[in-house]
């Protein structure tokens, strides 16, 4: 059995551990939030992907610096998960190909609505509210199974 792992930061609104904790009910993933992540032994998973909402147009900072301090330990195979207030800001393809020039195996992306209130958003009461919602993690779930069958059948 191959193990997978998520590396995850969700600071303002918790849209993307709310996600998260939803779509890999049940699944046979392991989530670390990245404040927990000193003790985690990265060479036990065959997968990891990497989960963020969106600051200022990019992954949060701490990703980085956790992939800069860790990457000699992360297997080759990974995938990405965001939020953001548009939802398909192209944020999941741009930190994939960050991945990519890392010398990571990006096996697929994700990313859907978070409810947002930055900036210029506050003073109308936020934009993408209620989000994700039941249509995001439904999309999320079917994400994460696809995901899973493509790594159970990668070596067969």
């Amino acid at each position: 059995m191959h193990k997978t792992a998520i590396i995850y930061v969700s600071v303002h609104h918790g849209n993307t551990e709310k996600l998260l904790k939803e779509v890999c009910r049940g699944q046979p993933i392991d989530l670390f939030n990245i404040a927990c992540t000193e003790t985690i032994n990265l060479s036990q998973y065959s997968c990891v992907g990497f989960a963020s909402g969106i600051y200022v147009g990019k992954f949060h900072k701490s990703i980085f610096k956790f992939l800069k301090n860790r990457r000699c330990e992360f297997p080759k195979n990974s995938f990405v998960v965001c939020t953001s207030g548009i939802g398909k800001g192209r944020y999941a393809l741009k930190f994939s190909n960050y991945l990519r020039d890392q010398g990571f195996t990006v096996l697929g992306e994700f990313e859907c609505k978070g409810f947002d209130t930055f900036g210029p958003f506050k003073l109308f009461g936020g934009f993408a509210k209620g989000h994700p919602d039941t249509c995001d993690i439904a999309n999320g779930t079917a994400f994460i199974r696809q995901l899973l069958n493509t790594i159970e059948h990668a070596d067969t």
